[in-house]
């Protein structure tokens, strides 16, 4: 008897998305269930829509079309923009344990380079992805149907392999990061690349920014020199990711074999990003069988032999867990990386010019309120299942689970603030920009976010809880819907530093500014204590489904 025939790559295919279809929905079945995927998908893509039509517009609008450099210029940088965020979201977003299938299809007779292949082209119709490039989709329409292309099938080429670029080299940076959180020093290895990114950023001269302050203090637009923004999208244009939008304007003086020798360029370096994310498939499929990173032991010192109380033993078990963890050490880095980028781009000096003396208050609150919403939406919503088996070791353990939901929740709000304490003073030091009032506004403002993640956090970990993979240092995806929800309790956490700073304009923050958000900090509080007495409750109703959720095969 013949063994049955390996199914192919549509099939393969098709499986990959089913997976992540069912992942999203928690392993759900049914119509409903069905039903809720399509519109979630269609709800968290509706912003692609949107931002399409307002860049098909800005190249219609008349100022644009009629000139000879802003097309070009916003066709190129809307390439850099989508490729740099295209490539980093994975890390940017916390994302990196989302791609489940690098280790669930790691046993099944799929070849890795077919699954790196169906895994690719999967990517490129997430809802995320949707969004990423619809803004350069509706300038490119815009400007096609302003100027008229000679050959549009290869401006359709160009497009689909600009995609396929930013897919490939996304991958590449995902399987980066996956590889590196599996090592046996990840610590070690973050720290140092951080470091090191550090002081390449100290030896790269800032962009020059002085043409801002030229341009405010002539007149505004009218005043600017024309030859910056033409010499920054020929330079935008030189890079990979600009060679799409260059290809556009060639076509468009029917230059067809310039066009050509760009479609050779983007499949050439798309080429390289799948065999530089191919090599790091392998080598995370060859460390997959291990049982993780190894951790250093600590000797013959007891880190609880000094608690004293059952509750502080669980608050120092769990604060053990999240700094032993390497991802979170990962989501740490991240502000800081962003922040080293700001300066080296010059960032603030664009801030300053949009935002006047409110620019320090933005930049540092902002920093540190991503920092808190990273590490919130990251743990807390994941709060029984992020540690492992932690839950069972609880539910077998003689203690109430109402003291563990305090210890996490005491330990996830105090990483929130303390991580903003540190990016605070860091931006103070780094940039050394940035008054006690700025630092004020910061504090407060992610004093307002916490309690409402943290109430939001535990609801999505009752309802929603997914499971931990001790071995691979990863999570199931959260569902979408869960993930939408954990958006809105962040954006309600973030709406009043957002607010108090509006109101307070160009003139910078005050006391006045400090306590508008510091009595929405008491006011989300509040929200927090009423909402935990019944969280309480669901988890002793809830534990038997949650555990099954947390340790299921």
């Amino acid at each position: 008897m013949s063994p049955p025939r390996a199914p192919g790559f549509l099939r393969h295919l098709g499986l990959l998305w089913g997976l992540r279809l069912q992942i999203g929905l928690n392993r759900g079945a049914g119509r409903p269930n069905r039903l809720l995927a399509v519109a979630t998908f269609l709800l968290s893509s509706a912003p692609a829509l949107f931002f399409g039509l307002v860049f098909f517009g800005l190249m219609r609008w008349r100022p644009v079309a009629l000139s000879n450099v802003w097309p070009y210029f916003i066709l190129n940088l809307l390439c850099f923009v989508t490729a740099a965020v295209w490539v980093t979201w994975p890390l940017l977003s916390a994302g990196v344990d989302d791609h489940s299938e690098l280790s669930r299809y790691a046993p099944f007779p799929i070849s890795p380079f077919r699954l790196l292949i169906a895994s690719t082209v999967a990517s490129l119709f997430e809802p995320r992805a949707l969004v990423f490039y619809a803004p350069l989709t509706g300038a490119a329409l815009g400007y096609a149907s302003v100027n008229g292309l000679r050959a549009p099938w290869l401006a359709a080429l160009n497009y689909a392999l600009f995609a396929l670029l930013c897919a490939a080299w996304s991958r590449a940076g995902l399987h980066a990061v996956l590889n590196v959180l599996r090592a046996k020093r990840s610590a070690e290895i973050i720290g140092g690349g951080f470091a090191l990114f550090l002081f390449a950023a100290s030896l790269i001269p800032p962009i020059d920014t002085s043409w801002l302050t030229a341009m405010s203090e002539a007149g505004g637009m009218e005043a600017l020199d024309m030859s910056l923004i033409i010499h920054a999208a020929i330079a935008l244009s030189r890079v990979p990711s600009g060679f799409f939008g260059d290809s556009l304007g060639q076509l468009a003086h029917g230059r067809v074999s310039i066009a050509l020798a760009e479609s050779f360029g983007l499949g050439v370096f798309a080429l390289i990003g799948l065999a530089v994310a191919y090599v790091l498939l392998l080598r995370f499929h060859r460390q997959s069988g291990r049982a993780g990173p190894a951790r250093k032991e600590s000797g013959d010192r007891d880190p609880f032999a000094r608690t004293g109380s059952r509750f502080r033993t669980l608050v120092t078990r769990e604060a053990l867990d999240l700094w032993r963890n390497p991802r979170a050490r990962l989501l740490l880095s991240v502000p800081f990386v962003l922040a080293i980028l700001l300066k080296l781009l010059s960032g603030r000096a664009l801030f300053e010019y949009l935002l006047g003396q409110s620019a320090d208050a933005w930049l540092m609150g902002g920093l540190a309120v991503y920092g808190a919403i990273v590490i919130s939406s990251t743990f807390s919503q994941n709060t029984f299942a992020y540690d492992g088996q932690g839950f069972a070791v609880f539910l077998a353990a003689p203690v109430e689970l109402a003291e563990v939901l305090r210890a996490k929740n005491l330990v996830q709000g105090g990483a929130g603030l303390g991580m903003a304490l540190l990016v605070s003073l860091f931006y103070r030091v780094y940039f050394g920009h940035g008054a006690w009032v700025d630092f004020l506004c910061a504090m407060a403002s992610v004093a307002a976010l916490v309690p409402l993640t943290l109430a939001a956090g535990n609801f999505l970990s009752l309802y929603f809880p997914v499971k931990f993979h001790a071995s691979l240092q990863r999570r199931d995806k959260l569902p979408l819907v869960a993930s939408l929800l954990g958006i809105v309790a962040a954006a309600l956490g973030s709406m009043p530093f957002g607010w108090a700073l509006k109101l307070a304009g160009k003139s910078g923050p005050t006391l006045q500014t400090v306590a508008m958000i510091a009595l929405s900090a008491v006011l989300y509080a509040m929200v927090y204590r009423r909402a935990l007495p019944l969280a309480l409750r669901l988890l002793e109703q809830r534990r038997e489904l949650i555990l099954r959720a947390v340790t299921r095969e």
